[in-house]
């Protein structure tokens, strides 16, 4: 997969991703792996293994400063991954959407906007 054989955080991170969002840690795999495995490697190893790993913040406050810092860079694609991953961590629908109501005042309407939709894509049935 790399020229850096797995460090722990790699595969301490590929583990949480794979369990908060399976479909997208699948997807982000098979599109990376054999074309960039070192970006992959990263990825697994720095967000996932390393920062998601740290003491100090519970994982919803960490998951929740995450949305905010996607949701105002307009990372679309990346937003609803973590969005994805901010329902198995026990979110629910309207904790999402008071979440990006908050960035209104200081991110602007099109970032709540469009924070919100991708909510409602991801919890259709709510």
């Amino acid at each position: 997969m790399s020229s850096h054989p797995p460090s722990p955080n790699m595969e301490k991170g590929l583990a949480f991703f794979r369990q908060h969002n399976p479909a997208a840690a699948q997807a982000l795999e098979e599109k990376l792996g054999d074309f960039a495995p070192d970006l992959m490697r990263l990825v697994a190893e720095f967000p996932f293994g390393e920062m998601y790993g740290r003491d100090g913040l519970e994982p919803k406050v960490r998951q929740a400063a995450t949305l905010s810092a996607l949701a105002c860079g307009g990372h679309e694609t990346q937003l609803r991954i973590h969005i994805g991953i901010a329902r198995s961590l026990g979110f629910s629908r309207d904790e999402l959407v008071e979440l990006f109501m908050q960035l209104a005042p200081y991110a602007g309407f099109p970032v709540t906007i469009n924070a919100v939709l991708a909510v409602k894509d991801i919890y259709p049935e709510s």
